[in-house]
């Protein structure tokens, strides 16, 4: 019980500060974020990106990367669509050349989502989840 309490914890602190980047993202109108490193201990002053996140008008962030190894490799790349009620509706894995890796495809009815499909990086459909809701009346 404990613990379900300590997860549940965590999980809304994380998402109320998400939920203050997304304000203050649209609030500054902000588009691009990037964070720099230093690595002032190894004798290096020159900063390297760290991570870069894009956002729409909407504070949606639609894609972000992440490097290491001072910037030189890609540790992930995703980009993100959303519909017009700020579902997310597609969610794109890229490698480091920028091509598909995984793609995964939502599909929303009445404002719940429904339908999300895994497709390989040939395109090709490899997994399909669904989701069935029962509604108080």
């Amino acid at each position: 019980m404990k613990r379900t309490i300590f997860i549940l914890a965590i999980l809304l602190i994380s998402l109320s500060s998400y939920a203050q980047d997304r304000k203050e993202v649209i609030e500054k109108g902000i588009q691009v974020k990037r964070n720099y490193e230093t690595n002032v201990a190894e004798g290096d002053n020159t900063p390297y990106l760290e991570k870069e996140e894009h956002y729409n008008f909407r504070g949606d962030l639609t894609e972000i990367k992440e490097l290491k190894d001072n910037g030189k490799t890609f540790v992930l790349w995703f980009k993100y669509k959303y519909d017009t009620q700020g579902n997310v509706t597609e969610e794109l894995e890229l490698t480091a050349k920028g091509e598909q890796k995984e793609r995964i495809e939502y599909k929303y009815e009445n404002g719940l989502k429904v339908e999300k499909n895994y497709y390989d990086s040939k395109n090709r459909l490899a997994k399909k989840k669904t989701f069935k809701y029962e509604l108080r009346k």
